[in-house]
């Protein structure tokens, strides 16, 4: 069985709404970030960012009931965000082809599909509320730089990688 495969869950709507919840109240500790938009916490807890992740992942054709699929866009927000650029279709193809194959020893392959959802719907729901925030603040340079800096260093934070020190080639980050 493919890496991709097995790291997919399925999707139970309690579960989403117990890790909504926990993220919602547990925000000031996963983030820096000090939102503009009105009350992130709610945004999350009414399923706010569920449809931004889904169009994202959409989009970028990254599949949705997977610990790949949400850690590639995670990944790929976090480094648009930080470096103030968009990546092309080609490039986010390429993060999830990383992304997968750096997963294949990962612990989460051997956990249950409720571990794996709840890692995933965490990246995800973090991913959404940064892009709705970019959303908020598109029309102000210095927050728009104030939001770039605050997820370079929640990106260093959580992933222990400077997404300014990488570029994204057919490969997926690489080293600039």
């Amino acid at each position: 069985m493919r890496t991709a495969d097995r790291l997919s869950f399925q999707r139970s709507a309690d579960l989403t709404g117990q890790i909504e919840e926990g993220v919602a109240t547990r925000l000031p500790q996963l983030v820096s970030l000090r939102f503009r938009m009105d009350d992130p916490s709610r945004f999350v807890k009414t399923a706010g960012t569920r449809s931004i992740y889904r169009r994202e992942l959409e989009a970028r054709r990254l599949p949705e009931n997977s610990v790949g699929g949400a850690t590639a866009l995670f990944l790929a927000i976090g480094w648009e965000l930080a470096n103030g650029q968009r990546l092309s279709p080609a490039q986010n193809a390429a993060i999830f082809r990383q992304t997968t194959s750096g997963l294949q020893s990962s612990p989460l392959l051997r956990q249950s599909h409720a571990r794996r959802q709840q890692e995933s719907e965490m990246r995800l729901i973090i991913a959404a509320l940064w892009l709705e925030e970019a959303r908020a603040r598109a029309s102000s340079a210095r927050l728009t730089k104030e939001l770039s800096d605050a997820v370079w260093r929640d990106m260093k934070t959580i992933t222990s990688n400077d997404m300014r020190a990488y570029d994204v080639t057919a490969k997926g980050f690489t080293e600039r």
